[in-house]
C-alpha cells in the first residue's frame, strides 16, 4: 500500500484475500457487488470471484441480497474469524501506541539529560575561565 498500511495488511499480508477482508472491514456497514469490489480494491474479476468464494466458505462474508441479478456481499460481523482478526488488529494498535508513548518518554528523558550535560559542560568552561582570570589577577598583583 502506498498510504499508511492497515492493521489487517500489516498483520496478515497483502494477498488478494486480505485486501478484500481489509476492504470489507473498512466499510463494515456497506454491501458490495463484485464490480464495486474490483474497483475499490483494484483486482481482477476472476480473482475477486475466487476470493469471495473462499471468504463465503469460511463464513467471513455473507451474501446479503441481490441488486438485479448481481449478488451483494458484506462482512459477517458474527464470524469468529473476523472477530479474532479485529481483536488482533486492536491489540497491535495498542501495542504500537504503547511503544510510541514509551519511545517519546525515553526521548524526553534523554533530551533532559543532554541539556543537563550541556549545562555542566558550560559550567565547567565558565569555572575554568574564572580560574584562569583569578590566576592572572593573582600573578599581576604587586608583591607586598
Amino acid at each position: 500500500m502506498t498510504e499508511a498500511e492497515s492493521g489487517i495488511i500489516a498483520l496478515y499480508g497483502d494477498s488478494p484475500r486480505m485486501k478484500m477482508v481489509d476492504f470489507f472491514m473498512t466499510f463494515p456497514k456497506n454491501e458490495f457487488t463484485v464490480p464495486e469490489l474490483v474497483e475499490g480494491i483494484g483486482m481482477s474479476r476472476t480473482t475477486a470471484f475466487k476470493e469471495i468464494d473462499k471468504l463465503l466458505v469460511n463464513d467471513m462474508i455473507i451474501q446479503s441480497g441481490n441488486v438485479g441479478k448481481s449478488p451483494i456481499y458484506k462482512i459477517n460481523k458474527n464470524s469468529s474469524i473476523i472477530y479474532l482478526m479485529q481483536k488482533m488488529v486492536s491489540l497491535r494498535s495498542k501495542t504500537a501506541a504503547t511503544s510510541q508513548i514509551r519511545n517519546k518518554t525515553l526521548n524526553t528523558l534523554l533530551r533532559k539529560q543532554l541539556e543537563t550535560i550541556d549545562q555542566l559542560y558550560n559550567r565547567e568552561t565558565m569555572l575554568k575561565t574564572e580560574l584562569k582570570l583569578t590566576r592572572t589577577m593573582i600573578n599581576e598583583m604587586p608583591a607586598q
